[in-house]
C-alpha cells in the first residue's frame, strides 16, 4: 500500500512521473510489456530511483488501477453536478432532469482508445498476477461504491430511484460503460456520441423509478 499521507512533495512528484510513464507504457505495449525498466526510462529515472518508490512492479500498478478510479469517480462527480444544474427550474420535470442527465453523463462513454486499451490491460495484469489481483478488486470496489453512492442521492433528489440492488447496479453500469466503449471502438474505430446517448437513455429506463415517493411520504 502506498504512503501517501506522509509522502515528501518530491517523493510524490516521481511517484506522479512514473505512475504517467507507467499508464503510457501499459497503454502502448500492453500489460506483457510493462517492465520496471521499461517504466523507469519512460520516466526519466533509473530502475534504482523506482525501487526507492516502489517495491515492485505489481505495487506500481495496482497505484495505477486506483488512480483510474479516481479519476472516473472525479467524473461521475462532475457529471452528477452538472445534472443538478438542470433542476435550476422549477417547471423542469422528473423526465426532463433524467433527460438532461444522460447527456451529461455520456462524455464518460467517450474515453480516447489509449484509455480504453489502458483499462483492458490493468485488467488483464490483475488477472496474471496475484500480487495485484487484492489491490485491484479494491480500487474497482472503492470506485464503483463512491459512483453509486452519488448516483444514488441524485436519484433520491428528484424522487426517483435505482431499482437494482447497489451490487447489481454497479456490475450493469460498469459493464455498460466499459462493454460500450470497447464494442463502439471495434465496431465503428471511434465514439459515436448520439448512439450512446440512446443507449444511456434506455438503460436508465430500466433500472431507475421514477415514481418512486419522497422520503418520509406516505406509505414509505
Amino acid at each position: 500500500m502506498s504512503d501517501h499521507a506522509t509522502m515528501t512533495p518530491r517523493r510524490a512528484a516521481t511517484r506522479a512521473r512514473l505512475l504517467d510513464a507507467a499508464r503510457d507504457v501499459i497503454a502502448e505495449r500492453g500489460a506483457g510489456g510493462a517492465t520496471v525498466e521499461g517504466i523507469a526510462e519512460r520516466a526519466g529515472f533509473t530502475r534504482g530511483a523506482f525501487y526507492s518508490n516502489y517495491a515492485s512492479l505489481d505495487e506500481l500498478i495496482v497505484d495505477v488501477i486506483r488512480e483510474v478510479g479516481e479519476t472516473r469517480l472525479a467524473e461521475v462527480r462532475t457529471a452528477a453536478a452538472q445534472f443538478s444544474s438542470h433542476r435550476g427550474a422549477e417547471e423542469l420535470t422528473i423526465d426532463s432532469v433524467i433527460e438532461g442527465g444522460v447527456r451529461d453523463f455520456v462524455h464518460l462513454l467517450q474515453p480516447p482508445m489509449h484509455e480504453v486499451l489502458l483499462q483492458a490491460e490493468l485488467r488483464l495484469y490483475a488477472l496474471r498476477h496475484e500480487g495485484a489481483r487484492a489491490g485491484y478488486v479494491t480500487a474497482v470496489r472503492e470506485t464503483m461504491t463512491g459512483v453509486y453512492e452519488i448516483l444514488e442521492t441524485l436519484f433520491e433528489s428528484v424522487h426517483a430511484q435505482l431499482r437494482p440492488a447497489p451490487e447489481i447496479t454497479m456490475d450493469i453500469l460498469q459493464g455498460f460503460f466499459d462493454q460500450g466503449s470497447v464494442m463502439s471502438y471495434l465496431e465503428l474505430g471511434r465514439v459515436d456520441p448520439d448512439a450512446q446517448v440512446t443507449r444511456l437513455r434506455r438503460l436508465v429506463d430500466v433500472i431507475v423509478d421514477r415514481t418512486a415517493a419522497p422520503s418520509g411520504a406516505p406509505g414509505q
